[in-house]
């Protein structure tokens, strides 16, 4: 009975500091800096050195989070973008693993942070540089 005990005691003592150690990221209030829309969407392949696009829109939104400037990337099937996230709008943050978290009402919105750099762009009457989804320089 007492080595049941002891475990018991043990298991909590690791899960609380398993908790400690990697904690829930909290909400934070943003603000939306800049959108840049690809209403055109990804450059989905090449016919000869024309670009095909998929035609599913998606923005890469710029938020200012506690002295921070992150740059994601918010996805739409059907080019919907909500209106809380209007350039200017402040938007409660999550910041997690490479990924913010964006409030739409009761709504937590996942988006992928990216660079924002030029080289991960492609000049669309330009070569392919390499297979797969592509995004154009504008």
């Amino acid at each position: 009975m007492k080595h049941v005990g002891a475990l018991a005691v043990v298991l909590v003592l690791l899960g609380a500091m398993a908790t400690a150690a990697n904690p829930v990221a909290q909400w934070q209030t943003g603000k939306i800096l800049a959108i840049k829309p690809y209403d055109q969407g990804r450059i989905a392949f090449w016919e000869g050195r024309v670009p095909v696009y998929d035609g599913y829109a998606f923005y890469d939104l710029t938020v200012a989070v506690a002295q921070k400037k992150y740059v994601v990337r918010y996805e739409s099937l059907t080019g919907f973008m909500p209106s809380s996230w209007d350039v200017g709008r402040e938007v409660k943050v999550r910041v997690s693993r490479g990924r913010l978290y964006l409030a739409n009402g009761p709504e937590e919105v996942p988006m992928s942070m990216v660079s924002g750099i030029a080289s991960e762009c492609v000049i669309p009457a330009g070569t392919p540089q390499r297979l797969g989804p592509q995004v154009p320089c504008e």
